[in-house]
């Protein structure tokens, strides 16, 4: 049975500068079909994938219901906080300490960011780096995809997206369904 986390980015404004987070949806290769099946079955019919800023308040809360009713391992959220130009920064020191804790803590075989673009270049170069430290082996396949591309991608943008919201917008009903269910960790601002 393998073991992915699909990963995902969230950010929000702060008094002096922003914070910047992702979360890692863990799931298993025997939860796979029933995990998408029912991500899928949130979506509205005009819709072709699931954003969590994209949801109005009571949508939110009757995703968050779905995904507390459904069969995930748990989830990691890594926080850091920094300014509106050194995001880029933030994220390589988040996957610095979160890929090593994937690999060695979660024993995740997959990991599948949500592509990025261009972007993704970045995540290559920090997981790179970490391969060439010897702090992650090749052992764990890393990839990118766009978020149409799986369904457990919209699990981790929803996550990340539920903890920010309730931390910066006062809106903690989501992430209170969702936290009562799955456990999930939070780290903020990781060394």
């Amino acid at each position: 049975m393998e073991i992915y986390a699909h990963i995902d980015e969230g950010g929000g404004p702060l008094p002096n500068g922003r914070v910047y987070g992702m979360a890692a949806a863990l799931s298993t290769s025997s939860d796979e079909a029933t995990l998408r099946a029912g991500l899928r079955a949130t979506l509205l019919p005009n819709q072709d994938h699931l954003h969590h800023r994209e949801e109005g308040v009571k949508r939110r809360i009757e995703v968050a219901n779905a995904i507390a009713d459904l069969s995930f391992s748990g989830a990691v959220v890594v926080t850091k906080t920094t300014t509106n130009t050194q995001q880029e920064a933030a994220r390589a020191r988040l996957l610095t300490w979160l890929l090593p804790h994937l690999q060695h803590v979660e024993h995740v075989d997959q990991i599948v960011f949500e592509s990025r673009h261009t972007g993704d270049r970045h995540d290559r170069r920090t997981s790179g780096w970490l391969r060439q430290s010897h702090l992650i082996t090749a052992e764990m396949r890393i990839d990118h995809e766009r978020k149409r591309a799986d369904e457990r991608l919209w699990l981790a943008d929803f996550l990340v997206g539920s903890y920010l919201a309730a931390q910066l917008h006062d809106d903690p009903e989501p992430w209170h369904i969702i936290t009562s269910a799955h456990v999930i960790d939070v780290i903020t601002d990781p060394r």
